[in-house]
């Protein structure tokens, strides 16, 4: 059962622009944009923020990052609470000291969802990070990963400065789970705050030449990302991003299908043409197109495509997307490979994956699709050791030659999954005989 919530507020992540009292907003807006464009990039580089953009979008960019790091007075709209209220809501316990400031608790302004099936559509998504972060009851258990998280750790859930700062990151710094999750959930000013105050945990703890580029690309943030590299580039002494690094970021991006992590790398390259300052290299592995393929992430496949058919004419490495495809049973995936009218290479692996996982769509789909089909007895073998007697059905009525041995059976029944029980009793209704002969224990024969 979802537990009912206590309140009728949902805390995000961190307060945004969108929960906040807009004429405050509008008012450090309106300030920032009475500077010229000089000031701008002073401020924003104090505060290792990025500065491209028009003057506008620099002045909404200051004007943000005070909103939800500074405590600016009429920020917040949320009901009066007396203090005993507010201690209550910090401890859970009336009366209570509060150890901790509690972030603000700002009244939805969208979705008009009642917050009970909020918090069931968080459980079916199984993020209890998620459903902590934005304040919503869950029935989701602790991750194993949180069982040893810190006060810090705790206070990076909220994304809310003040209770991160009285959580003391100097004598607690925060643990690597803490760490991901303000990357994941792109918290900049987090990321800011920890460079420009403890940039010994920020360098320890963060790893910015590792951690958090993978993560900020496996997750779609590119401002982390753009941050980073502002950063980078205006402290020589930061660990540099390594090609490896790079190369693992942009694999990442497209095992996860992040289109706009791929763009920002491709538009941060010194392969565009309008190139940034300090360019970075543009590396890839052949884990790129593999992982996309696996996790049937077309858009990731079609940007590949279009960026090897324009402008900077990116080479392809397909490596073994197809087997990757069979396996994983995306036949949409196999569509789009034999008609993307790319180069691509497959060996026997695909058909002899797709009998070992019981794909046997995935075996349709070879059988009509018009390129050459390679395979050996293998396909059997490994269908028998999995315990797939629907895959060695399709085999025995697709029409396709295919030898084995009894022995060879024999001996993947012994190692078979589940004891191979299902795949052992179809091997029988064939007719098949295991108390045979020698000659014939290894003789060849033909399935169908």
């Amino acid at each position: 059962m979802v537990q009912r919530a206590n309140t009728d507020t949902i805390r995000p992540p961190f307060p945004d622009a969108g929960q906040r009292d807009h004429s405050a907003l509008d008012l450090v807006h309106t300030a920032y944009r009475r500077l010229e464009h000089e000031e701008l990039i002073l401020f924003l580089k104090v505060r290792s923020l990025p500065t491209t953009g028009s003057d506008d979008e620099l002045a909404s960019r200051l004007a943000h990052y005070d909103i939800n790091t500074y405590n600016i007075p009429g920020t917040y709209t949320g009901p009066k609470a007396s203090p005993n209220e507010l201690r209550t809501k910090a401890t859970g316990k009336s009366g209570s000291p509060s150890t901790l400031p509690s972030p603000p608790d700002p009244q939805m302004l969208a979705p008009d969802l009642p917050v009970e099936l909020i918090a069931e559509i968080m459980d079916r998504l199984g993020d209890w990070e998620l459903s902590k972060a934005v304040g919503v009851p869950t029935s989701l258990p602790r991750p194993l990963s949180w069982t040893r998280a810190c006060h810090t750790d705790e206070a990076l859930l909220t994304g809310y400065l003040p209770v991160i700062r009285s959580s003391d990151p100097g004598v607690n710094p925060p643990t690597k789970v803490g760490t991901s999750l303000a990357v994941r959930f792109g918290y900049v000013h987090v990321l800011a705050y920890f460079f420009l105050h403890h940039r010994d945990i920020f360098l320890e703890v963060f790893c910015p030449h590792k951690m958090i580029p993978t993560i900020a690309s496996n997750h779609g943030r590119i401002a982390v990302l753009s941050w980073l590299k502002h950063t980078m580039d205006d402290n020589p002494c930061l660990p540099r991003l390594q090609t490896t690094v790079i190369a693992e970021c942009i694999d990442g991006a497209s095992r996860h299908g992040q289109v706009a992590s791929l763009d920002w790398w491709l538009q941060h390259s010194e392969l565009v043409a309008d190139r940034v300052p300090n360019p970075l290299p543009f590396e890839y592995t052949d884990y790129a197109l593999e992982f996309a393929s696996a996790k049937n992430h077309i858009a990731v496949l079609q940007w590949w495509k279009t960026h090897n058919l324009s402008p900077p004419y990116l080479p392809l490495k397909p490596g073994r997307s197809l087997d990757f495809a069979s396996t994983a049973g995306n036949i949409d995936v196999l569509t789009w490979w034999a008609s993307s009218s790319m180069e691509f290479k497959y060996d026997k692996s695909a058909m002899y994956l797709a009998s070992c996982h019981g794909k046997v769509d995935v075996l349709k789909w070879w059988l009509q699709s018009g390129l050459r089909l390679q395979y050996d007895g293998e396909v059997l073998v490994g269908a028998t050791k999995h315990n797939r007697p629907e895959v060695l059905e399709w085999w025995d009525k697709s029409g396709l030659e295919v030898q084995y041995r009894m022995c060879d059976v024999e001996e993947a029944l012994e190692d078979a999954i589940g004891g191979g029980e299902e795949a052992r009793e179809w091997w029988k209704r064939k007719g098949v005989d295991f108390n045979t002969t020698d000659k014939e224990w290894t003789q060849l024969r033909n399935l169908n």
